[in-house]
């Protein structure tokens, strides 16, 4: 499948306006690739220099997409409306749906496999350096008694 057909890009954007992900998490990215394309212009310095700062663009607009919450709980805890603040808090846990916590779990045994794996490789390479370090002091051990006799 070629990079540029609409046959990825489809499955790309299902992905990203079905997937559950926030549209602001996208903006940094959009933010350095818009960036980089006016900074190139001007060659390779003005493009990292215009990805540097687009993406730095990108990341103050996701932030401040992210924290328009915020201001309704400062209101909530500076009013004292504890109504307010559970609310709050159950709209956020129902946003969290039934795709979030089945990426959770696939990322919790994403983890342990790898750390399986990590197992699988260093517990043969530890054990054999320690068999390795015993045959050379065998070694040693069995030529001593050979020169001595």
């Amino acid at each position: 499948m070629k990079p540029w057909t609409p046959s990825f890009f489809l499955p790309v954007l299902v992905l990203v306006l079905l997937g559950g992900c926030s549209k602001a998490s996208f903006y940094p990215l959009i933010g350095s690739v818009g960036g980089a394309t006016v900074g190139s212009l001007g060659g390779p310095g003005p493009a990292a220099g215009g990805a540097a700062l687009g993406w730095g663009l990108g990341e103050g607009a996701k932030l401040m997409e992210e924290n328009k919450g915020l201001a309704n709980k400062v209101k909530a805890i500076s009013e004292g409306d504890v109504q307010e603040l559970v609310q709050q808090q159950l709209n956020e846990k129902m946003d969290d749906g039934f795709f979030d916590s089945m990426l959770d779990e696939v990322y919790g045994f994403l983890k342990l496999c790898l750390m399986g794996v990590i197992l699988w490789n260093i517990i043969p390479i530890i054990y054999t350096r320690y068999v390795q370090k015993k045959s050379n002091n065998n070694d040693k051990s069995i030529k001593k008694t050979k020169k001595n006799l």
